[in-house]
């Protein structure tokens, strides 16, 4: 039935629909929700000027057919830091992706919070890196795929190298469960997610580290993640 409703959301991706109007793909916390924002193209358009990657918004929802239409928006959180660096823009590209891939039309209040909050984390964070690889950690526990980063996730040991990362298992094995498969992973790696999951810098292994949580993030959706080679190639080695 026809009807406006008023939804809290976090803007994931902006394309361009016909001559002037924007497809927007939102996360709400009820689910993703891909709306229409008429004129949003036009110079003038305050729908255009708001409704930009990664913007926590107020919006107006008119459900109408298979795809509403909005109607009013209002900030909430802009989190403009992301849209001056491109550093931070670019690791953000990443976490969007993630929800805009993940997240169906069903109950997604904790990863829309999860993601809201690594968002404020990657714009005020001194470290981009850290605060990136901490926000995908966390948005793995958001859906269920946690990592087990202290003890080998096979027979529950000390992590004793050389390590393995069974993207299976969630987590490292020691050189006595090598049998577990998986590709090979340095201590520093670990110990790189291991320091970014206390919110602290990861060190040298940070690109290793990142790695891994990319094969673990292709290992669940199927398809590795587009934004993931630019986002590197902006952090080079870091």
């Amino acid at each position: 039935m026809p009807g406006y409703r008023e939804v809290q959301a976090i803007v994931l991706r902006v394309q361009e629909h016909r001559e002037a109007d924007r497809r927007i793909t939102l996360l709400t916390p009820e689910g993703r929700v891909l709306a229409r924002a008429p004129g949003a193209r036009k110079a003038k358009s305050r729908l255009g000027s708001i409704l930009q990657p990664a913007a926590m918004v107020q919006a107006t929802l008119y459900e109408l057919g298979r795809t509403p239409t909005i109607t009013g928006v209002s900030p909430i959180e802009a989190f403009r830091p992301l849209q001056e660096d491109l550093l931070r823009l670019s690791a953000a590209q990443v976490l969007l992706e993630i929800c805009d891939v993940t997240v169906g039309e069903e109950d997604a209040v904790r990863p829309f919070l999860t993601l809201a909050k690594a968002l404020r984390r990657l714009s005020e964070a001194a470290d981009a890196g850290a605060a990136w690889i901490a926000g995908e950690m966390e948005l793995l526990t958001a859906y269920g795929w946690g990592l087990q980063l202290s003890r080998c996730v096979s027979c529950g040991g000390e992590l004793e190298p050389p390590l393995r990362y069974p993207v299976d298992l969630g987590g490292f094995v020691c050189r006595r469960c090598a049998r577990e498969g998986g590709v090979g992973a340095s201590p520093e790696a670990a110990l790189a997610l291991q320091a970014a999951a206390r919110g602290e810098a990861p060190g040298s292994a940070a690109k290793e580290a990142r790695a891994l949580l990319h094969l673990t993030w292709q290992a669940h959706l199927e398809s590795p993640l587009r934004s993931v080679a630019f986002a590197e190639s902006v952090f080079g080695e870091s």
